[in-house]
């Protein structure tokens, strides 16, 4: 593992997928008959939906300083986008619709919604980004740093005669 790979939009997408896990946690309905409830009490099947879904965020940082090309890393943020535009979409479904006896939204919804979008931006992010270091120190394909390459003395072409 290399984390001299990481770029901004893995760490991005990485921290907000651990964030959609722990919103899934915190209460997200309240003014119920039983209570407030949680993201694992109050929805059906979407909490295991958003749990993969946060599962896809971590996976790109671990597969990012795993690999030693950056093809893989590039693919998978890909999918990661589309996964987490999914996830957007559910729990934008749980802010509209308020389940069956609840009759307020509490601060695990507004935090599954904000990490739900932030793993799209990471792995938009992410996606967009090929380089495999900053700007200005120069790498292999490995990611690892290497000299700067040297210039290029230009020859003049050969004359016809």
């Amino acid at each position: 593992m290399d984390l001299r790979r990481l770029r901004a939009g893995e760490w991005i997408a990485a921290l907000s997928g651990v964030a959609l896990l722990v919103s899934l946690f915190l209460p997200w309905y309240g003014g119920g008959a039983e209570g407030d409830a949680s993201g694992w009490e109050a929805l059906a099947a979407v909490d295991i939906a958003l749990a993969l879904v946060a599962a896809f965020g971590v996976s790109l940082i671990v597969i990012t300083a795993s690999q030693s090309v950056p093809a893989v890393p590039i693919a998978l943020s890909a999918i990661v986008t589309l996964v987490g535009l999914i996830g957007v979409v559910l729990v934008l479904i749980r802010v509209a619709n308020l389940p069956g006896g609840f009759d307020s939204r509490a601060v695990g919804v507004w935090l599954g919604l904000v990490a739900a979008i932030g793993i799209v931006a990471g792995a938009a992010l992410a996606m967009r980004d090929e380089r495999l270091s900053p700007e200005g120190s120069h790498t292999d394909l490995t990611g690892r740093p290497t000299p700067a390459p040297p210039e290029i003395e230009r020859v003049p072409a050969p004359r016809a005669e």
